[in-house]
């Protein structure tokens, strides 16, 4: 499986985790983008880059996660190397939430799988929620009208920075 990549994989060393951001399922049904990320997840995985696989999305219903963990046994993960972070409804909250997960183990290193117009921001919040983000990877395959989602993401940059603000005021008040 090809992927992009924001640091060559040898570079990479080993990391605690892969942590695969999920995206809005349909009517239930993960799309094509999930499956997309969660494939290349499983790929890491099987290489052996992490002994672990964070599937972090919520929802309600069906989680992200639990369609995530769907795809990626069918993709020959291991269950036992399975993580689900369910409780997440945005990639603040996912970042907030996996650093959660993972410090309860004391790990901290991550590899963070999610599509290319995606990963500026989110790897911005999982450092800032004080995880090691030690490579960007993005799965193979353009989407259409990639160029909204980039606008997208441009919008979504200042409210996820007053999230992070916020949550940062709240924790240490004056």
């Amino acid at each position: 499986m090809t992927r992009g990549q924001d640091r060559e994989e040898g570079a990479l060393g080993q990391v605690d985790a892969i942590v695969v951001l999920g995206c809005a399922l349909r009517d239930g049904a993960a799309s094509p983008a999930l499956i997309r990320r969660v494939q290349c997840g499983a790929a890491l995985l099987r290489r052996g880059l992490a002994p672990l696989l964070v599937l972090s999305g919520g929802g309600t219903g069906r989680s992200e996660a639990e369609a995530m963990r769907d795809i990626a046994l069918a993709e020959g993960a291991p269950a036992a190397a399975l993580l689900l972070e369910s409780a997440s409804r945005n990639t603040f909250e996912n970042a907030r939430e996996t650093a959660l997960l993972l410090r309860r183990r004391g790990l901290r290193r991550i590899l963070l799988v999610s599509d290319r117009y995606h990963l500026p921001r989110a790897g911005l919040l999982f450092r800032a929620a004080g995880l090691d983000v030690a490579g960007r990877i993005h799965p193979s395959g353009g989407m259409k009208r990639e160029w909204l989602l980039y606008l997208r993401e441009a919008a979504a940059l200042p409210l996820s920075l007053w999230r992070l603000w916020r949550a940062r005021a709240v924790a240490s008040p004056q």
